[in-house]
Order: structure tokens, then C-alpha cells, then sequence
């Protein structure tokens, strides 16, 4: 990792400002949406008086940096607020420091640099860029990429500066790894130091033992590096062991061949395939969006125009794409010995592909590297990564525009059931009219439905679910996934007197960027009333009685 590559500092500083500010456009939407999804609910408090016990990410899910952040969110009283500032300093920090490093070391050019960055961090196959809770993975995953610059600075220092770079690097390794597929990409840099140590050893020793020399070097001389993941791996199986449904939904086990390869082709599907798709039919939905995605693509590549040099040697473009492939079957692997598999019809699945923005990258990096031959640099960086750019940058504004419109959505229920009494019942089910509704949808979670009834009339043993997402047995399951030890559930109660809670579109539905669209307006140029909006939003009534299509609730015995 030598540390005597010195690009040009103005150049790279406009290349930064402009990397930066395709970030800040692109996910400028986040900042505006204060909704909770999923289990944001479970370790996130929604108001003053909401009551949440994140005890179980310590001694139940394994997560104590997770339970750390949560916690830390929490005590500020405005945990919402801190989780975007983590989400966003992950995003821009991640960035800088890739397209820093990569530069330092002479893997990419400015223009290249910018390029892969913004793939990376605009990548729309992860669907949950809005969410609170994974703001601690979004973090996580830019400490990996500030971990890795801190490591080629600290390469070639001496003295107090190295240790207190080393410090700062294993401590920003150490962080990520909330994020616990972020240890794979570290092996790829713990790689890339032994890469550079072989390098620059004596040519004269041979192959084997260059190779054998470098390999005690790198342990010698960076001993923190090597330990990290196993000090951390231990601490979680020691004082950290998963239990209950988190050791059964976490069943690891070696996948058998058949078995990694329909992973490999789900991963593959559900991250590049089916994005592929949406960003088409997105487009020709709404052209709007990509037309402005075009529209700043083009200026950031005007001004980047005196950074696009060509990349000589013809395995410049082969290494990308051999990268590429490899660190997408490396990346896709802990979750399919975990048993998990992404998504990309439900946005909440879609958790899983964080990190598939960096083979994406790769990728078309081998392309624009193959093209230049033949088109120029110039030409090259415009076709690749520039209309690269605008398709994931429109798309994840689409995605923006999902999220924000169900955010809505939720909230004009909590708005409709503030006003009215609570009924004598304690167990919901949502019967959900958007899901007819000509715009994408996707049914709320039942840590959603319940957590809106107790932000609404407190802190009671309610159980909330939508009708027509949940099996029959939903209060089976729910009763046994409570009584399990550790449990994050077990402030809920399925045994409880039912009701039925309809909400249907009412005047003010709209499709989702329409409806995005006038919250801005509202949020941002005060021409309209927010809870007026809610309130026009759907119309929500209440029917106490047995829910229909639902087993009653029988004994179980509890998850051991």
C-alpha cells in the first residue's frame, strides 16, 4: 500500500466536492422521511412515552454494537434524528474514503473513483436506504472503507503518527463490524496488505518464499489486523451467544452445492436482474425523475471532464471483472450458510444487499476499462458510469418516493386512530385498502401495526397485524415466538378481545410520487397543513369482534 502517491490536490478536492454532491442529491429524500419501518419499532422509541426494552439485541440477537447505537439513540431523546445523521455520515464518510484510497493507491483514476463511489453509495437494490435501525449497517459499511484509508496512511507512517493511525483504523474496523458481512470485505483488505507487502519484497527469494515472508510480515507487523475478527467472533459466542428464534433464524449450516448455487442465482436475481427491470419500467413510468437523474449526472461529468485519462494495459479491464465475480459469490456466502435470501418485491428483504452496490461497481468498471479502447476514456466514463448513474440514481429516488408515500400512509392511520376511542380490544387486524390501490405497496409488518396502536393509546399489551399479510396462524406463531427466551416480542399479548381496523384510500390518495410530492411541498414550502394531508389521506373505522380467517389462540409450548 505505498503512501507516495500524491494526486493532484485541487483536482482531487473538486472531485471530491462533486461526489459529494451527487450524494447529498441523490439521498436528500432520506432526510426528509421521520418513519419508522419494520423493526425500527422494536429498539427505536416513537415518542416521549414509548416503551421499548432492547435487552434482547445483547442477550438474545447478539448485536452489541447494534444494542450500543440503539441505546446511544435513545438517550438523546430524538433517536430518529441521530439514526439519519449515522445513515448519512456512513454514506459520505464510506464514499470519500473509497474514492481516497483508491486514487491514493493507484487503483483508480478521479474520474473512475467518483464513478465507482457513487454506484456504490446510490446502489438501488438496497431498498431500506431510508430506514432507521439499518442506519447502524450503513455505518458500518462506510467504517470498512474508512478503516481501509486509515490503513494506507498508516502504511508508510512512523512514529506516534502510525500507532495513532493504527489505533483509529482498528477502531473504525472494530465498528463495522456491527455489520457482520462486512468481516468478508475485511479479509479482502487484510488480502490487499499482504498484496502489498509481496510486492515489495526481494524478487531474488522466489515465489515460495516471498510468499511465506510476506505472510509473517503482515502478522508480524500487523497482529491487531489479524486478531480483530477473531477477538470479536469470540466475544459474541462467549458473552454474546445467540438465542431462541435469533439461533434458529440464524441456522448455519455449509449449504450443499445445489444449494449454493439457487443462493448464488437468488442473490444474483434479486440484486441485479430485478433492479435491472424496475429501473426500466421506473423510467417509463416516470421519466421525470431520470430525466433530472440526467440532468445531474451531466453536470458532475462536465466537471470532471480534465480527470478522464485512460487506463493502459489490457488486464485493467479483466481484474475488475474477475473481482467482480468473486466478491459477489464471497459476499453472498454468510448469508446463505445463515440460510437467508434477499428480496426485491418487498423492500425490507432487500436488507441483505447493502453491499452488492461494490460488485455492480466492479463490474462496470471492467466495461468502461474494455471500452475506452475503442470510444476513448472520455466517452467511456459517459456511457458506463454515467448512465450508470442516472439509472440508479432515478430509481432510488423511486424508491425514495415508496418509502416516504407508505410512510404516510402509516402515519395518517396513527392520525385517524388518535382521534378516535380506544375500543375494548387489545389484539388488531389491519384490513389495508392500499394494498388494492394502483400504486406500489407493500403490507405493514405486525412490529409496524402494533407499534403505531401503543404510539397511539400506550403502552399495552396490544398485537397489531395486517389481515391479509399474515397466515391464519399468525397468533399461534406470535404466542410461541413470545414465550421463546429473550424474546423481542414479549411485551406483545395474542390472547386479548380482536378488532378489525379498516383503512381505505381516501381523497387525497395518489400514487406514491405524486404523494411524496405534495408532503415536500408541504414539509418544505409550507403550502399546505401536514395533518390535514393525513387526515384526507384514508378513511379508518373500527369493528370490535372475532377477526375473520384467523385460528384462535391454543396453548403452546414455549422455544427452548
Amino acid at each position: 500500500m505505498p503512501s507516495s502517491i500524491h494526486p493532484s490536490t485541487s483536482s482531487m478536492r473538486r472531485a471530491t466536492a462533486v461526489l459529494l454532491a451527487l450524494l447529498l442529491a441523490a439521498h436528500a429524500p432520506m432526510l426528509l422521511n421521520d418513519g419508522l419501518f419494520m423493526d425500527d419499532w422494536l429498539v427505536l422509541k416513537a415518542g416521549p412515552g414509548f416503551v421499548i426494552d432492547i435487552d434482547f439485541l445483547l442477550h438474545g440477537a447478539g448485536h452489541p454494537v447494534f444494542y450500543s447505537y440503539d441505546a446511544i439513540a435513545n438517550w438523546t431523546g430524538a433517536p430518529i434524528a441521530v439514526m439519519l445523521s449515522l445513515a448519512l455520515a456512513g454514506i459520505v464518510f464510506g464514499a470519500t474514503s473509497l474514492a481516497l484510497a483508491a486514487t491514493r493507491l493507484d487503483l483508480l483514476d478521479r474520474a473512475e473513483a467518483v464513478g465507482f463511489a457513487l454506484m456504490v453509495w446510490t446502489y438501488p437494490g438496497y431498498q431500506l436506504w431510508a430506514g432507521k435501525a439499518n442506519a447502524v449497517y450503513v455505518l458500518s459499511f462506510g467504517l470498512l472503507f474508512v478503516g481501509t484509508l486509515l490503513l494506507t496512511l498508516a502504511y508508510g507512517a512512523r512514529g506516534v503518527r502510525c500507532a495513532l493511525l493504527r489505533l483509529a483504523c482498528a477502531l473504525a474496523f472494530l465498528l463495522g463490524f456491527a455489520l457482520n458481512s462486512t468481516i468478508v470485505l475485511y479479509a479482502f483488505v487484510v488480502l490487499g496488505l499482504f498484496v502489498a507487502i509481496w510486492l515489495r519484497g526481494e524478487p531474488t527469494h522466489g515465489l515460495v518464499r516471498r510468499t511465506w515472508l510476506a505472510g509473517w510480515c503482515c502478522a508480524g507487523r500487523y497482529p491487531d489486523l489479524v486478531m480483530l475478527p477473531l477477538i470479536y467472533w469470540g466475544a459474541l459466542n462467549i458473552w454474546f451467544k445467540r438465542s431462541g428464534v435469533y439461533a434458529q433464524y440464524y441456522n448455519a449450516h455449509f449449504p450443499r452445492p445445489g444449494e449454493l448455487l439457487n443462493g448464488w442465482e437468488t442473490f444474483f436475481l434479486a440484486g441485479y436482474s430485478d433492479v435491472a427491470l424496475h429501473a426500466i419500467e421506473a423510467a417509463d413510468a416516470v421519466p421525470k425523475l431520470f430525466i433530472a437523474a440526467a440532468l445531474l449526472v451531466g453536470i458532475a461529468l462536465f466537471l470532471l471532464r480534465a480527470d478522464m485519462k485512460a487506463t493502459a494495459p489490457r488486464y485493467a479491464s479483466l481484474l475488475p471483472f474477475a473481482l467482480a465475480v468473486v466478491v459477489f459469490l464471497v459476499l453472498s456466502l454468510p448469508y446463505l450458510i445463515a440460510g437467508i435470501s434477499p428480496s426485491s418485491t418487498n423492500f425490507y428483504e432487500s436488507r441483505h444487499l447493502l453491499m452488492f452496490g461494490l460488485p455492480l461497481a466492479l463490474t462496470l468498471l471492467a466495461i468502461k476499462r474494455g471500452a475506452e479502447r475503442w470510444i476513448g476514456p472520455s466517452a467511456a466514463i459517459v456511457l458506463v458510469f454515467g448512465s450508470g448513474a442516472v439509472l440508479s440514481i432515478g430509481l432510488l429516488w423511486t424508491d425514495y418516493a415508496f418509502m416516504q408515500a407508505r410512510t404516510l400512509k402509516q402515519q395518517a392511520l396513527a392520525h385517524h386512530l388518535a382521534h378516535q376511542p380506544q375500543p375494548a380490544a387489545t389484539v388488531f387486524a389491519l384490513d389495508d385498502g392500499f394494498v388494492d390501490y394502483p400504486s406500489r405497496h407493500t403490507s405493514f409488518g405486525f412490529t409496524e401495526v402494533t407499534g403505531t396502536l401503543r404510539l397511539v393509546w400506550g403502552n399495552q399489551p396490544f398485537l397489531g397485524f395486517a389481515l391479509r399479510a399474515e397466515r391464519p396462524t399468525v397468533l399461534r406463531e406470535v404466542q410461541a415466538a413470545r414465550t421463546g427466551p429473550n424474546s423481542a416480542f414479549a411485551h406483545l399479548d395474542p390472547s386479548g378481545p380482536q378488532a378489525t381496523i379498516s383503512m381505505q384510500p381516501g381523497p387525497a390518495a395518489a400514487p406514491n410520487l405524486a404523494l411524496a410530492r405534495k408532503y415536500y411541498t408541504c414539509r418544505l414550502l409550507a403550502r399546505c397543513d401536514v395533518s390535514q394531508l393525513l387526515d384526507q389521506l384514508a378513511q379508518v373505522s373500527i369493528k370490535v369482534g372475532p377477526i375473520a380467517g384467523i385460528l384462535p389462540l391454543e396453548a403452546t409450548k414455549p422455544i427452548r
